[in-house]
């Protein structure tokens, strides 16, 4: 290990972690500057399970580990510039207005019949989220507790990588899913991620089911949490705050606090010097500035495809939760924050609706 300066000047926004073994910038403009330079890679599964799995996730988990450095979010040009645009038709504004209306129905069915007390993350966030990922897939006859098991168990991991029975269940959900992907191919059943994928050998296929469902699945999930909890939080809310209320959590509360990025030669940042091969832990958490762009969807060429459906569904199932539930509260108490140091969001929201809209 070479050898690293102690000195970080105050506030600078970039420190090394020597008992992790990485950097953390935390620092927005210095966060913009790093996701936007070449010299640092997005190909960080290797080293990351190298420094915190210690090779016995690799050992243990081969087709996991294979899937997961399939992801294109995994790949620097050119192989990532190839690998998105065959996704990206999928997220058009076109097929966004082709989904809208059932989106709509999606939220109207989670929210119609709630009891007075509910959870807001296992009663409203998982299953819009679930279901919206499973309408996107081709998966809406998936049962919604089923494609939510298979994304949190991944989560759990990525968010963990030295854990390996978090691996061994994560790897057990990417089989499962890889066997309903392969069954729905052989039998000529809909599935509109595999129809792109049908000239790809199929764990690219499965790669790419498992990249959007946790992406989507994950990134809403915690998403809509975060908004409901912000807006009931509020002296005065309504459907005309709702703009403002999904930015705000955004900036303060990505639902992912941090991307990974690998130097690949060294870099001189703040007076300091990142050397190639070091592990950068880089914060998605954009500050107050209203002027500057939000970081929770990255930015540049890994600028995240699903960002208008996350912000579609989001913004939906917002708006309507104000407009039916005026007189909701929050039971802060009882409520509790995800346990994983890597997400922002709740493991459970209990929430009283109160008094119902008639309009």
């Amino acid at each position: 290990m070479h050898q690293r300066s102690s000195y970080t000047p105050p506030d600078a926004g970039l420190t090394w972690l020597p008992e992790l073994g990485y950097w953390t910038v935390e620092e927005p403009e210095l966060c913009r500057a790093v996701l936007a330079d070449d010299q640092f890679s997005s190909s960080t599964l290797t080293t990351s399970l190298g420094s915190f799995g210690r090779g016995k996730v690799e050992q243990d988990c081969p087709y996991l580990v294979d899937i997961l450095s399939r992801w294109f979010v995994e790949m620097d040009p050119p192989e990532h510039t190839d690998e998105r645009r065959m996704l990206q038709g999928h997220f058009s504004r076109g097929m966004l207005a082709k989904w809208e209306s059932r989106i709509v129905e999606i939220v109207n069915e989670v929210l119609d019949g709630l009891p007075d007390e509910i959870d807001a993350v296992t009663e409203i966030a998982q299953p819009v989220s679930a279901q919206v990922i499973g309408l996107v897939m081709g998966l809406e006859d998936v049962d919604s507790d089923v494609l939510h098991g298979w994304s949190n168990d991944i989560s759990r991991f990525l968010g963990a990588v030295y854990r390996t029975d978090y691996a061994v269940k994560a790897q057990w959900s990417v089989e499962n899913m890889s066997r309903l992907i392969e069954s729905q191919i052989s039998s000529g059943q809909d599935n509109r991620l595999a129809d792109i994928y049908q000239d790809c050998d199929i764990r690219q296929s499965v790669a790419a089911h498992t990249m959007v469902l946790f992406g989507g699945l994950e990134t809403s999930a915690r998403l809509i949490g975060q908004v409901i909890h912000a807006s009931l939080s509020l002296p005065v809310n309504s459907p005309r705050h709702v703009d403002a209320i999904v930015e705000d959590s955004l900036r303060g509360f990505p639902p992912l606090k941090y991307v990974s990025r690998i130097a690949q030669s060294d870099v001189e940042l703040q007076r300091q010097t990142i050397r190639a091969g070091d592990l950068v832990m880089v914060s998605l958490t954009g500050g107050r500035d209203v002027a500057s762009p939000v970081l929770a969807f990255g930015m540049g060429r890994h600028f995240c495809l699903g960002m208008p459906l996350t912000m579609l569904e989001t913004r939906i199932l917002l708006s309507e939760f104000l407009r039916r539930f005026p007189a909701a509260t929050i039971e802060d108490a009882r409520a509790r924050k995800d346990a994983n140091q890597a997400y922002h969001g709740f493991e459970s929201l209990p929430i009283r609706l109160g008094a119902r809209s008639c309009a």
